[in-house]
């Protein structure tokens, strides 16, 4: 099914520069406290950023700004705790805490929260799991993806959905897999809806908090089966961690069976897995999924 519609970027952009991420009191409340404690846990302070979309995107921020004479861009939670240190981490989280806006209970907003950081651990799972069962990762040939950085992929990947929830009332509808024509994939609802999709949102977010470029694109094309063409892409990993970001919407059921036969043997190849191992990988994501807790307050 072929549609044609024109990509608004320019109002794109505008979306992107007027959100503020929605974040939950008690958790950037619990971060602030134990950040002010005399010898703060680092377990205990990453236990509590990732529990919080708002907050981990703050904190990336800051460690791809604050950091002068830093070269390199930060995409890890774990990389960036370390370099930011107890002081600057403590002001990131306090200046997010003077200006956030406050996600209400039980909004769809709330909801898609809970369902990004739910999809962080997924990613973060499966990295593990395609490091251990794959070939090419084994021999070399496929590099290992770090289970920190596919958890900040999968947590941010839709984020742009949360800027379509503010600006578009009836954007609920296009959620729901099921309510949409076969043939019809909820990036073709998007452009013809509003000539703009979650993904790009998501990219122009990351780029705005100045993460990799390389994982900016990832994130953009996190839909697509040619995602890098074009892109002066020259790590591999983040090959496997796009095939990875599909694999966790197929999971976790935001891809409808013929999306799904629409990626399936580009993830096989990029994985470099059997279709058998790949719907083993989901049968067991999904129990996991349905064992794991995830944080509702």
């Amino acid at each position: 099914m072929t549609m044609t519609y024109t990509l608004d970027l320019k109002e794109a952009n505008r979306l992107v520069k007027r959100f503020v991420m929605p974040t939950r009191p008690t958790v950037i409340l619990q971060a602030v406290k134990i950040q002010n404690q005399w010898m703060a846990d680092p377990r205990q302070v990453r236990a509590t950023i990732v529990r919080d979309v708002a907050l981990v995107a703050q904190v990336l921020q800051a460690a791809n700004t604050r950091l002068p004479g830093y070269q390199r861009q930060v995409e890890s939670l774990e990389s960036a705790i370390v370099l930011l240190g107890q002081d600057r981490l403590r002001e990131a989280t306090q200046d997010l805490f003077l200006t956030a806006e406050m996600a209400r209970r039980e909004s769809w907003t709330q909801n898609l929260r809970v369902k990004s950081i739910r999809a962080g651990a997924l990613a973060s799972w499966m990295a593990g799991q395609i490091a251990e069962r794959s070939p090419g990762c084994q021999s070399g040939y496929l590099p290992i993806v770090p289970p920190d950085e596919a958890y900040v992929a999968g947590l941010l990947h839709d984020c742009g959905q949360l800027v379509m929830l503010r600006h578009f009332a009836d954007y609920p509808q296009l959620l729901d897999v099921a309510a949409r024509p076969l043939g019809v994939s909820l990036e073709m609802a998007e452009m013809e809806r509003y000539q703009m999709t979650h993904a790009l949102l998501s990219a122009l977010l990351c780029e705005l908090w100045q993460l990799p470029k390389a994982l900016v694109y990832t994130i953009e094309g996190h839909h697509q089966t040619d995602a890098f063409a074009g892109r002066p892409v020259k790590e591999r990993k983040y090959m496997v961690m796009h095939a990875i970001l599909l694999l966790t919407e197929w999971a976790e059921g935001d891809l409808s069976e013929w999306e799904w036969q629409r990626h399936q043997e580009y993830i096989e190849r990029m994985l470099g897995l059997t279709e058998e191992v790949v719907r083993q990988i989901r049968q067991e994501a999904q129990q996991w999924l349905a064992t794991e807790l995830f944080c509702r307050e």
